[in-house]
């Protein structure tokens, strides 16, 4: 992360300096040992109380021979992001001396209305951050337009995987479980889809109406297998007001010949070292009509 540095004091021949309190300092255990709150800190000593704290980490957000000037820069610059991309901050920082937690205990001497939001503030943050989750997910395969198609932001919830099933079935009205050692496990009238990073994912959907060519290059993972959509109706969940799973925005049904027998291709893949809580896996579905059930692996890690 870049920290941002602040003017310092003029010091005649001697050029810029910022002044700088040691790691040590005697008031600090009010604050690393007490525990002592924001409100029990006079506003005087709320810097003072920031600077104990983040040097007590120590760490590569905050390092220990950064002038307070420096620290008090980055932890401002911290506090003008959005919550979620503070975490992201964090995140990329690779910074283990510092949880999160202990990131936002010590911002909130600097910033209080930002570590302790209302609760309007709150629902706008996490729009923000399904709104830069949509905007970070793009279509793999641009080339080939399909009859309906869509691209979104997956929420994941604890564990991964999601599905694309017949929401009108009532054999589907708790989803359609996978299999975490498959890409892809076919249900009757649904697919259930392993995620690998168990975070929040990308997905495109293409309906098309024969078989597109199959393409590996750049995938992982590659797996078709049949369903049947008795409604006419094949689709990802969407995540519901105030959820905390499905896409980000709506997907198409990809149905397109309404009620009947259909393929299910999916292609997957992942940066497995990616730190952020953006994205970082990939998924492209492809639906078209097929009366086969006989599942394909065409590529797996194994």
């Amino acid at each position: 992360m870049i920290v941002l540095l602040l003017a310092g004091l003029l010091g005649g021949e001697e050029g810029p300096r910022l002044s700088y309190r040691p790691p040590y300092d005697v008031n600090c255990s009010a604050w690393t040992e007490r525990n002592r709150g924001y409100s029990d800190t006079r506003t005087e000593d709320r810097e003072r109380a920031f600077l104990c704290l983040v040097r007590d980490a120590g760490g590569p957000m905050f390092p220990d021979n950064e002038p307070d000037q420096a620290l008090l820069a980055s932890g401002r610059a911290l506090c003008a992001l959005p919550r979620w991309k503070r975490n992201e901050e964090w995140l990329r920082s690779d910074d283990w001396t510092i949880n999160l937690r202990g990131l936002d205990n010590a911002l909130v001497f600097l910033c209080p209305d930002v570590v302790m939001p209302s609760d309007e503030e709150l629902v706008k943050d996490e729009a923000d951050y399904v709104a830069a989750s949509n905007a970070a997910c793009r279509d793999p395969w641009p080339k080939a337009r399909g009859r309906k198609q869509g691209t979104a932001a997956y929420f994941t919830s604890e564990g991964g995987g999601y599905y694309l099933a017949d929401d009108a079935d009532p054999d589907n009205e708790d989803g359609v479980e996978g299999d975490y050692d498959r890409l892809l496990t076919g249900e009757k009238t649904g697919v259930g889809i392993k995620t690998t990073n168990r975070m929040n994912i990308c997905v495109t959907v293409k309906a098309f109406d024969k078989a597109p060519p199959l393409r590996l290059k750049g995938w992982q993972e590659v797996a078709e297998v049949g369903v049947t959509s008795r409604s006419g109706r094949l689709t990802v969940p969407a995540m519901p007001p105030g959820g905390e799973e499905g896409t980000g925005r709506a997907l198409p049904n990809v149905a397109i010949k309404g009620p009947g027998r259909y393929r299910v291709r999916v292609y997957a893949r992942a940066d497995e070292d990616a730190v952020t809580i953006l994205p970082a896996e990939w998924h492209l579905i492809v639906v078209y009509p097929g009366r086969s059930k006989k599942e394909v692996v065409y590529r797996s890690r194994d």
